[in-house]
């Protein structure tokens, strides 16, 4: 019951998930629509079923994989938290600490594609500014959250942290994408923590 539909479903989302772990290790240009159908295990015929052409895929995979992606790491993790503004610095180091240091040195995948792709096809462009004003968004609701409880100072304007603490957090992963050394990071957490702490009560 359903099968057909299933099968449909799970071809799309091997070739999204294939799509995604390429263009995360060597750039949206540097992928054919053969390297990904050859990762998924399909044939072209399943691509173009789904996919009018690559770049067709590359958008699926930021609106999809990529948005998903970040409400699952930065997000939903800190949701329920007692102490929102102190959980946005507990969740980096978790991140940090559980991701394998081969992964860390690819970088952020939403920062990559923008470097890559935002200045050269204007779809690409608005759909990762979407996914970014997103985390932002998120981020200031979690320190609207934290200033109601009374975890905050008077003066901090949660919009203008949020942003700052979504750009500390896609510095982290660029200098350690440029390093290629995970120590670095110690010496970024302690500068984003000295500014939790300075925000909070």
């Amino acid at each position: 019951m359903g099968g057909p539909i299933r099968n449909l479903e799970r071809t799309r989302e091997a070739l999204l998930a294939a799509g995604f772990q390429l263009i995360f290790r060597r750039g949206f240009q540097g992928v054919s629509v053969a390297d990904i159908v050859q990762q998924a295990g399909l044939t072209k015929g399943a691509f173009f079923h789904h996919f009018e052409n690559k770049q067709e895929l590359g958008y699926a995979v930021v609106d999809e994989t990529i948005r998903e992606l970040m409400m699952n790491r930065w997000i939903h993790p800190i949701e329920n938290s007692a102490h929102p503004a102190k959980a946005i610095l507990t969740q980096l180091k978790k991140v940090i600490d559980e991701t394998p240091e081969e992964r860390l040195a690819l970088g952020c995948p939403l920062n990559n594609l923008m470097q890559e792709m935002s200045s050269i096809d204007t779809v690409f462009h608005e759909k990762l500014q979407s996914v970014l004003l997103m985390w932002i968004d998120e981020t200031e609701r979690q320190l609207k959250r934290a200033k109601q409880m009374g975890q905050l100072k008077p003066g901090v304007k949660p919009r203008q942290a949020a942003e700052f603490i979504v750009m500390a957090h896609e510095g982290f992963f660029g200098i350690i994408k440029g390093l290629g050394d995970k120590r670095i990071f110690r010496s970024l957490y302690e500068s984003l923590k000295i500014y939790i702490e300075a925000i909070s009560l």
